[in-house]
Protein backbone atom coordinates (compact mmCIF):
# COMPACT_ATOMS: atom_id res chain seq x y z
CA UNK A 1 0.00 0.00 0.00
CA UNK A 2 3.18 2.34 0.74
CA UNK A 3 5.64 1.21 -1.66
CA UNK A 4 7.56 0.76 1.02
CA UNK A 5 9.31 -2.37 2.85
CA UNK A 6 8.18 -3.56 6.62
CA UNK A 7 11.42 -3.08 8.13
CA UNK A 8 11.47 0.27 7.10
CA UNK A 9 8.45 1.02 9.32
CA UNK A 10 9.90 -1.22 11.56
CA UNK A 11 13.54 0.37 12.31
CA UNK A 12 12.11 3.43 12.78
CA UNK A 13 13.69 4.05 9.27
CA UNK A 14 10.39 5.75 7.68
CA UNK A 15 8.11 6.73 10.12
CA UNK A 16 4.31 6.65 9.35
CA UNK A 17 3.96 10.16 10.34
CA UNK A 18 6.20 11.37 7.64
CA UNK A 19 4.20 9.92 4.92
CA UNK A 20 0.90 11.92 5.85
CA UNK A 21 0.03 14.39 2.76
CA UNK A 22 0.53 17.37 5.48
CA UNK A 23 -2.57 19.47 4.91
CA UNK A 24 -4.37 16.39 6.56
CA UNK A 25 -2.08 15.78 9.48
CA UNK A 26 -4.52 18.57 11.41
CA UNK A 27 -7.34 15.97 11.11
CA UNK A 28 -5.57 13.35 12.68
CA UNK A 29 -3.87 15.07 15.37
CA UNK A 30 -7.61 16.27 16.77
CA UNK A 31 -8.91 12.90 16.33
CA UNK A 32 -5.75 11.57 18.36
CA UNK A 33 -6.53 14.13 21.04
CA UNK A 34 -9.98 12.82 21.29
CA UNK A 35 -8.28 9.70 21.78
CA UNK A 36 -6.26 10.59 24.75
CA UNK A 37 -9.09 12.23 26.35
CA UNK A 38 -11.39 8.91 26.34
CA UNK A 39 -9.10 6.14 26.29
CA UNK A 40 -12.12 3.79 25.52
CA UNK A 41 -13.15 5.36 22.71
CA UNK A 42 -12.56 3.56 18.95
CA UNK A 43 -11.46 6.74 16.69
CA UNK A 44 -11.88 6.60 12.73
CA UNK A 45 -9.82 9.16 10.51
CA UNK A 46 -9.65 9.11 6.85
CA UNK A 47 -6.53 10.99 5.02
CA UNK A 48 -4.19 10.55 2.12
CA UNK A 49 -0.59 9.64 2.34
CA UNK A 50 1.99 9.48 -0.47
CA UNK A 51 3.80 5.91 -1.30
CA UNK A 52 7.12 6.07 -2.13
CA UNK A 53 6.58 6.39 -5.44
CA UNK A 54 5.41 10.08 -4.58
CA UNK A 55 1.14 8.05 -5.51
CA UNK A 56 -1.48 10.22 -3.32
CA UNK A 57 -4.01 7.32 -1.77
CA UNK A 58 -6.10 7.99 0.27
CA UNK A 59 -7.06 4.96 3.57
CA UNK A 60 -8.89 4.75 6.72
CA UNK A 61 -7.46 4.23 10.01
CA UNK A 62 -9.08 2.36 13.09
CA UNK A 63 -7.37 2.86 15.95
CA UNK A 64 -8.31 1.66 19.84
CA UNK A 65 -6.45 1.53 23.28
CA UNK A 66 -5.29 -1.99 23.94
CA UNK A 67 -7.24 -2.96 27.15
CA UNK A 68 -4.92 -4.29 29.96
CA UNK A 69 -4.65 -4.29 33.97
CA UNK A 70 -3.15 -0.81 33.66
CA UNK A 71 -5.62 2.08 33.46
CA UNK A 72 -2.68 4.26 31.87
CA UNK A 73 -1.18 1.98 29.73
CA UNK A 74 -0.03 3.70 25.94
CA UNK A 75 -0.39 0.42 24.39
CA UNK A 76 -2.76 1.63 20.90
CA UNK A 77 -3.41 -0.94 18.22
CA UNK A 78 -4.49 0.36 15.00
CA UNK A 79 -5.60 -0.56 11.10
CA UNK A 80 -5.23 1.03 8.04
CA UNK A 81 -6.83 -0.03 5.24
CA UNK A 82 -6.52 1.36 1.01
CA UNK A 83 -10.13 3.73 -0.02
CA UNK A 84 -9.00 4.58 -2.67
CA UNK A 85 -10.61 3.12 -5.15
CA UNK A 86 -14.06 4.24 -2.34
CA UNK A 87 -12.80 7.74 -2.87
CA UNK A 88 -13.04 8.15 -6.73
CA UNK A 89 -16.45 6.59 -7.26
CA UNK A 90 -17.41 9.27 -4.76
CA UNK A 91 -15.72 11.94 -6.48
CA UNK A 92 -17.00 10.84 -9.65
CA UNK A 93 -21.08 10.73 -8.39
CA UNK A 94 -20.15 13.80 -6.93
CA UNK A 95 -19.40 15.21 -10.47
CA UNK A 96 -22.15 13.28 -11.83
CA UNK A 97 -24.72 14.95 -8.93
CA UNK A 98 -23.51 18.19 -9.16
CA UNK A 99 -23.71 18.05 -13.64
CA UNK A 100 -27.73 17.20 -12.94
CA UNK A 101 -28.44 19.81 -10.39
CA UNK A 102 -26.77 22.34 -12.83
CA UNK A 103 -28.89 20.99 -15.45
CA UNK A 104 -32.05 21.25 -13.60
CA UNK A 105 -31.39 24.57 -12.30
CA UNK A 106 -31.30 25.47 -15.97
CA UNK A 107 -34.20 23.60 -17.46
CA UNK A 108 -36.00 25.41 -14.59
CA UNK A 109 -34.50 29.27 -15.25
CA UNK A 110 -35.37 28.33 -19.13
CA UNK A 111 -39.05 27.04 -18.22
CA UNK A 112 -39.71 30.27 -16.01
CA UNK A 113 -38.35 32.51 -18.66
CA UNK A 114 -40.83 31.31 -21.08
CA UNK A 115 -43.40 31.66 -18.84
CA UNK A 116 -42.48 35.29 -18.50
CA UNK A 117 -42.49 35.97 -22.65
CA UNK A 118 -45.42 34.34 -22.31
CA UNK A 119 -46.90 36.83 -19.98
CA UNK A 120 -44.96 39.78 -22.17
CA UNK A 121 -47.10 38.53 -25.59
CA UNK A 122 -50.49 38.39 -23.95
CA UNK A 123 -50.08 41.69 -22.30
CA UNK A 124 -49.93 43.27 -25.65
CA UNK A 125 -53.99 42.04 -26.69
CA UNK A 126 -54.95 44.82 -23.63
CA UNK A 127 -54.53 48.30 -23.23
CA UNK A 128 -56.21 48.52 -19.64
CA UNK A 129 -53.41 50.04 -17.11
CA UNK A 130 -54.73 48.16 -14.64
CA UNK A 131 -54.46 44.76 -16.63
CA UNK A 132 -51.32 45.84 -18.35
CA UNK A 133 -49.85 46.41 -14.38
CA UNK A 134 -51.00 43.20 -13.15
CA UNK A 135 -49.01 41.32 -16.20
CA UNK A 136 -45.74 43.29 -15.47
CA UNK A 137 -45.95 42.78 -11.68
CA UNK A 138 -47.00 38.86 -12.67
CA UNK A 139 -43.49 39.22 -15.03
CA UNK A 140 -41.08 40.57 -12.41
CA UNK A 141 -41.79 37.85 -10.02
CA UNK A 142 -41.38 34.80 -12.21
CA UNK A 143 -38.39 36.29 -13.30
CA UNK A 144 -36.95 37.20 -10.22
CA UNK A 145 -37.40 33.51 -9.37
CA UNK A 146 -35.35 32.58 -12.94
CA UNK A 147 -32.63 34.38 -11.82
CA UNK A 148 -32.06 32.48 -8.69
CA UNK A 149 -32.09 29.24 -10.83
CA UNK A 150 -29.66 30.77 -12.95
CA UNK A 151 -27.40 32.15 -10.44
CA UNK A 152 -27.47 28.44 -8.79
CA UNK A 153 -26.85 27.03 -12.27
CA UNK A 154 -23.60 29.20 -12.58
CA UNK A 155 -22.29 28.66 -8.62
CA UNK A 156 -19.88 26.47 -7.63
CA UNK A 157 -21.72 26.09 -4.73
CA UNK A 158 -24.90 24.03 -5.73
CA UNK A 159 -26.33 24.77 -2.16
CA UNK A 160 -26.03 28.67 -1.96
CA UNK A 161 -25.18 31.38 -4.04
CA UNK A 162 -24.16 35.00 -3.19
CA UNK A 163 -27.38 36.85 -2.32
CA UNK A 164 -25.84 40.42 -2.59
CA UNK A 165 -24.88 40.01 -6.56
CA UNK A 166 -28.33 38.62 -6.89
CA UNK A 167 -29.88 41.97 -4.89
CA UNK A 168 -27.27 43.96 -7.43
CA UNK A 169 -28.63 42.58 -10.53
CA UNK A 170 -32.58 42.33 -9.26
CA UNK A 171 -32.86 46.03 -8.53
CA UNK A 172 -30.95 46.87 -11.40
CA UNK A 173 -33.44 45.35 -13.64
CA UNK A 174 -36.60 46.54 -11.46
CA UNK A 175 -35.19 49.72 -12.20
CA UNK A 176 -35.01 49.32 -15.96
CA UNK A 177 -38.66 47.42 -16.08
CA UNK A 178 -40.26 50.63 -14.74
CA UNK A 179 -37.86 52.85 -16.70
CA UNK A 180 -36.38 54.26 -14.11
CA UNK A 181 -33.47 56.06 -16.44
CA UNK A 182 -35.90 58.66 -16.99
CA UNK A 183 -36.91 59.86 -14.25
CA UNK A 184 -35.29 61.86 -11.01
CA UNK A 185 -34.91 58.64 -8.54
CA UNK A 186 -31.70 57.10 -7.40
CA UNK A 187 -30.63 53.01 -6.07
CA UNK A 188 -28.28 53.29 -3.50
CA UNK A 189 -27.08 49.49 -2.31
CA UNK A 190 -25.01 49.23 0.96
CA UNK A 191 -24.66 44.50 0.66
CA UNK A 192 -22.27 42.42 2.44
CA UNK A 193 -21.77 39.22 0.30
CA UNK A 194 -23.52 36.32 2.30
CA UNK A 195 -24.47 32.87 0.84
CA UNK A 196 -27.98 32.17 0.94
CA UNK A 197 -29.96 29.07 0.50
CA UNK A 198 -32.22 28.24 -2.47
CA UNK A 199 -35.72 27.99 0.37
CA UNK A 200 -34.39 31.04 1.58
CA UNK A 201 -33.45 33.19 -1.03
CA UNK A 202 -36.70 32.38 -3.66
CA UNK A 203 -38.87 34.15 -0.98
CA UNK A 204 -36.75 36.62 0.00
CA UNK A 205 -36.07 37.56 -3.81
CA UNK A 206 -39.74 38.01 -4.49
CA UNK A 207 -40.24 40.38 -0.88
CA UNK A 208 -37.44 42.21 -2.43
CA UNK A 209 -39.19 42.62 -5.97
CA UNK A 210 -42.34 43.54 -4.44
CA UNK A 211 -41.42 46.44 -2.04
CA UNK A 212 -38.89 47.56 -4.58
CA UNK A 213 -41.69 47.81 -7.09
CA UNK A 214 -44.02 49.30 -4.32
CA UNK A 215 -41.60 52.27 -4.12
CA UNK A 216 -41.29 52.86 -7.57
CA UNK A 217 -45.01 52.62 -8.59
CA UNK A 218 -45.92 54.85 -5.67
CA UNK A 219 -43.58 56.91 -3.93
CA UNK A 220 -42.30 59.24 -6.39
CA UNK A 221 -45.58 60.89 -8.07
CA UNK A 222 -45.12 63.40 -10.61
CA UNK A 223 -41.82 63.24 -11.20
CA UNK A 224 -40.20 63.37 -7.53
CA UNK A 225 -36.86 63.24 -7.30
CA UNK A 226 -36.08 60.36 -4.53
CA UNK A 227 -33.63 57.13 -3.47
CA UNK A 228 -34.55 53.78 -2.69
CA UNK A 229 -31.55 52.42 -0.58
CA UNK A 230 -31.24 48.86 0.26
CA UNK A 231 -28.69 47.67 3.13
CA UNK A 232 -28.63 43.62 3.53
CA UNK A 233 -26.09 42.05 5.75
CA UNK A 234 -25.37 40.15 9.11
CA UNK A 235 -26.63 40.90 12.36
CA UNK A 236 -23.53 41.53 13.79
CA UNK A 237 -22.39 44.12 11.04
CA UNK A 238 -25.34 45.77 11.59
CA UNK A 239 -24.86 46.12 15.75
CA UNK A 240 -20.88 46.48 14.97
CA UNK A 241 -21.96 49.76 12.39
CA UNK A 242 -23.60 51.31 15.35
CA UNK A 243 -21.03 50.65 18.26
CA UNK A 244 -20.22 53.07 20.75
CA UNK A 245 -17.80 53.73 23.78
CA UNK A 246 -20.24 53.66 25.56
CA UNK A 247 -19.47 51.23 28.62
CA UNK A 248 -23.56 51.20 30.22
CA UNK A 249 -24.94 48.46 27.84
CA UNK A 250 -28.28 50.08 27.40
CA UNK A 251 -26.26 52.86 24.91
CA UNK A 252 -24.45 50.52 23.21
CA UNK A 253 -25.83 51.45 20.07
CA UNK A 254 -26.61 54.88 18.03
CA UNK A 255 -28.20 56.43 15.19
CA UNK A 256 -30.51 53.50 13.99
CA UNK A 257 -29.97 51.03 16.89
CA UNK A 258 -34.06 51.30 17.91
CA UNK A 259 -35.07 50.01 13.96
CA UNK A 260 -32.65 46.99 14.79
CA UNK A 261 -32.66 45.77 18.62
CA UNK A 262 -35.46 43.72 17.83
CA UNK A 263 -33.76 41.40 15.25
CA UNK A 264 -30.60 42.16 17.16
CA UNK A 265 -32.10 40.62 20.68
CA UNK A 266 -34.02 37.76 18.86
CA UNK A 267 -30.74 36.21 17.52
CA UNK A 268 -32.12 36.49 13.70
CA UNK A 269 -28.52 36.15 11.84
CA UNK A 270 -29.52 38.57 8.71
CA UNK A 271 -31.21 42.07 8.54
CA UNK A 272 -32.49 43.33 5.13
CA UNK A 273 -33.69 46.87 4.76
CA UNK A 274 -35.48 48.00 1.76
CA UNK A 275 -36.72 52.30 2.27
CA UNK A 276 -37.30 54.88 0.23
CA UNK A 277 -37.73 58.73 1.05
CA UNK A 278 -40.89 58.88 -1.15
CA UNK A 279 -44.65 60.20 0.12
CA UNK A 280 -44.57 57.60 2.46
CA UNK A 281 -47.47 54.70 3.10
CA UNK A 282 -50.75 56.35 4.87
CA UNK A 283 -51.02 55.74 8.18
CA UNK A 284 -54.45 54.46 8.14
CA UNK A 285 -53.30 51.57 5.83
CA UNK A 286 -52.69 47.94 7.72
CA UNK A 287 -50.14 46.47 5.99
CA UNK A 288 -50.34 43.17 7.36
CA UNK A 289 -53.68 43.02 6.98
CA UNK A 290 -54.64 44.73 3.40
CA UNK A 291 -56.07 43.36 0.28
CA UNK A 292 -53.35 43.98 -1.55
CA UNK A 293 -51.64 40.85 -3.15
CA UNK A 294 -48.07 42.78 -2.69
CA UNK A 295 -48.39 43.14 1.00
CA UNK A 296 -50.23 39.66 1.00
CA UNK A 297 -47.18 38.13 -0.66
CA UNK A 298 -44.05 40.08 1.69
CA UNK A 299 -45.81 38.81 4.91
CA UNK A 300 -46.58 35.32 4.36
CA UNK A 301 -43.06 35.22 2.53
CA UNK A 302 -41.48 36.99 5.87
CA UNK A 303 -43.24 34.28 7.80
CA UNK A 304 -42.30 31.51 5.62
CA UNK A 305 -38.61 32.04 6.01
CA UNK A 306 -39.12 32.43 9.96
CA UNK A 307 -38.91 35.93 10.05
CA UNK A 308 -40.31 39.02 10.97
CA UNK A 309 -41.05 42.01 9.04
CA UNK A 310 -41.74 45.44 10.54
CA UNK A 311 -42.87 48.73 8.67
CA UNK A 312 -41.21 52.28 9.38
CA UNK A 313 -43.41 55.27 8.07
CA UNK A 314 -41.49 58.16 8.42
CA UNK A 315 -39.57 59.62 6.80
CA UNK A 316 -40.87 57.93 3.50
CA UNK A 317 -41.23 54.35 3.96
CA UNK A 318 -38.51 51.27 5.19
CA UNK A 319 -38.69 47.89 5.73
CA UNK A 320 -36.85 45.71 8.38
CA UNK A 321 -36.75 42.01 7.48
CA UNK A 322 -35.24 39.85 10.08
CA UNK A 323 -34.14 35.78 9.71
CA UNK A 324 -31.84 33.37 9.76
CA UNK A 325 -30.65 31.59 6.33
CA UNK A 326 -32.17 27.96 6.38
CA UNK A 327 -30.71 26.79 3.24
Amino acid sequence: MTGYPKQDFLSGKVDWQQIIISEDSSVISKKEDKLKLNLNSIVESEYRIKKKDGEIKWVREILQRISDESESSGKFQGLVYDITECKIDEEALEKIDKIRLKEVHHRIKNNLQVISSLLSLQAEKFEDKEVLEAFRESQNRVESIAMIHERLHESENMDAFDFSDYLRKLTTDLFNSYNVGNRNISLKLSLEQVYLGMNTAIPLGIIVNEIVSNSLKHAFPAGKIGEVSINFGKAETFAAKYETSCSDKYCLYKGDYTDYKDCLNNNFRYILTVADNGIGIPEELDFQNTDSLGLQLINILAKQIGGCIELKRSPGTKYIICFSNEG
